[in-house]
């Protein structure tokens, strides 16, 4: 092969951020009670030597979203590696598949590390999650002569406003790739516009739409009274919504799952400026008659949040991050808010229907208001997560479109 290294530069920085890594990836891996993280994060994979097809998703999100995907691949027959780049996203290949596939962690992005990973996996084709562009590991991946595809492929703002270095990473990441396939016309510009080559792209649909016809009935209920749920808020939306919220007395609960629990004590303290009296759900403190916020600081409760909030509240919308994820919520029938930073998700609000399928407002200030609105008419609030729900329903059978896609490199 005649691929592209990601240059010297790129690789001195990896060199010296390794160590961190390491250190990271061995209390990461204690927290989660894996022992072999760190050694997965090394580059080592568990599992014998068949030739398989190298599926990849972020965390848990991503890995559930094409884990419909993976469960069709096994079903026809295909040997499959699922790797997670999060040890949470690793437990849910675990809880999803079990031993009926090789899982593992993709290696720090080093050199020797990534080697060390194609070394280990027979891996003939390689399948990757939306926007998972490691340029190491893309690297090695094509000098081995293994094809890439991508799925579900989006490119967040953050990547659209990133310098010079940063986009010639990317450009070189997405020209690896053998087919890319792309949820809507706007994702097809912005890969355009970081250079990935045109005749690759084919507008197939949004993967995470298939979550829809296969949603399991509503997870247990994990907050016994009434609440509002503020989902995947990143700094200074947790305060703002708090801050924003109705003077009056009583009224539900309000509560808050952060994008990263990891920022839990520091949204303690904004909490503490506001005078609001609020439990932690990572330190099992229960919620009183009292208690106004809980800070839902764990990872993998959120749709089970979701399934039994009067409303939802999308965080990532009332700053710049461009909006989260809003086929989960709709899946599960919920009556949704979001901000109006949308450059993420503006397909998925058309598609839902602002006004009709959820709510897209201007400020925290007009999100109370819809709030209020809601509570004094759950008539109304039923009927948007209903509404939601349905559309999703009449939504194309997008994994067997994927499938038809990708059938000619299977």
């Amino acid at each position: 092969m005649n691929e592209i290294s990601p240059g010297w530069r790129y690789r001195l920085l990896s060199l010296l951020l390794n160590p961190l890594w390491q250190a990271h990836a061995l209390l990461h891996g204690r927290k989660h009670g894996l022992r072999d993280y760190r050694a997965m994060r090394l580059g080592r994979l568990r599992g014998d030597h068949r030739e398989r097809i190298w599926l990849h998703a972020s965390s848990v999100g991503e890995v559930r979203a094409i884990a419909p995907l993976a469960q069709a691949l096994l079903d026809r027959g295909h040997e499959i590696l699922f790797t997670s780049f999060t040890a949470t996203g690793y437990r849910t290949i675990e809880q999803l598949f079990g031993d009926s596939l090789c899982r593992g962690v993709i290696p720090i992005d080093c050199r020797r590390n990534c080697e060390r990973f194609f070394d280990a996996g027979n891996i003939r084709l390689g399948i990757v999650m939306e926007t998972e562009l490691w340029p190491e590991l893309l690297f090695q991946a094509r000098n081995r002569g293994i094809k890439l595809l991508l799925v579900n492929a989006r490119v967040s703002a953050k990547s659209m406003r990133g310098g010079s270095f940063v986009r010639r990473l990317l450009a070189q990441a997405l020209a690896r790739f053998s087919l890319i396939l792309t949820r809507a016309d706007s994702d097809r510009e912005a890969l355009l516009a970081l250079g990935a080559p045109a005749d690759r792209i084919r507008i197939v649909g949004n993967l995470k739409t298939r979550r829809a016809a296969t949603t399991t009935p509503p997870p247990e209920r994990l907050v016994e009274r009434d609440y509002l749920l503020l989902a995947s808020s990143h700094d200074g939306e947790e305060r703002d919504f708090v801050a924003a919220r109705p003077a009056s007395p009583g009224g539900p609960l309000l509560v808050i799952a952060p994008r990263h629990p990891a920022r839990s004590h520091a949204i303690q303290a904004q909490l503490d400026e506001l005078g609001v009296r609020y439990a932690v759900r990572s330190q099992a403190q229960p919620i009183a008659a009292e208690t106004e916020v809980y800070l839902a600081d764990t990872l993998g409760e959120l749709a089970a949040l979701m399934a039994h909030a009067r409303v939802v509240v999308m965080g990532g919308s009332f700053d710049r991050t461009g909006g989260h994820n809003l086929i989960e919520p709709a899946a599960l029938g919920c009556a949704i808010i979001t901000g109006p930073s949308d450059s993420n998700i503006g397909d998925d609000i058309e598609m839902l229907g602002n006004g009709e399928g959820l709510l897209q407002v201007e400020s925290m200030q007009q999100c109370w208001r819809n709030i209020e609105q809601l509570l004094q008419d759950p008539a109304r609030a039923e009927a948007l997560g209903s509404e939601a729900r349905a559309r999703l329903e009449r939504q194309p059978d997008i994994l067997q479109a994927y499938l038809d896609a990708l059938a000619p490199y299977l």
